[in-house]
């Protein structure tokens, strides 16, 4: 089964900051974020999920605002490579309604005019 990856809603909810918040980490690098279609943001839930889980750990006993700026002066690791696999996967996934509609289009074309 695919892997179900996180929205920028759900992203900044499990973060505790505003979805805009979360953007602009993704522009400046800081929040390893994949494009899918193009247009829209996701998360994988395991390098959110270790984000968080260092903010806490570096946060604990800290009042919220100071555990947000420590959130934003961090540089991340790499995200990780997304190697050609990944991106074939991903393809199909979010594309096979398209790709089975063409199919069944010209095979219907194949069988009137043949």
């Amino acid at each position: 089964m695919p892997e179900k990856l996180l929205t920028i809603n759900e992203t900044s909810r499990l973060l505790g900051i505003s979805e805009q918040e979360v953007k602009g980490l993704v522009q400046k690098g800081e929040l390893p974020a994949y494009q899918v279609g193009g247009r829209f943001l996701r998360f994988r839930k395991e390098q959110i999920e270790a984000i968080q889980n260092e903010i806490l750990a570096k946060g604990a006993g800290r009042p919220e605002r100071a555990r947000k700026r420590e959130f934003q002066r961090r540089r991340p690791e790499a995200a990780y490579p997304e190697s050609l696999a990944d991106r074939v996967s991903d393809f199909f996934y979010f594309n096979d309604f398209y790709l089975i509609a063409a199919t069944i289009a010209l095979l219907i074309l194949w069988f009137i005019f043949a």
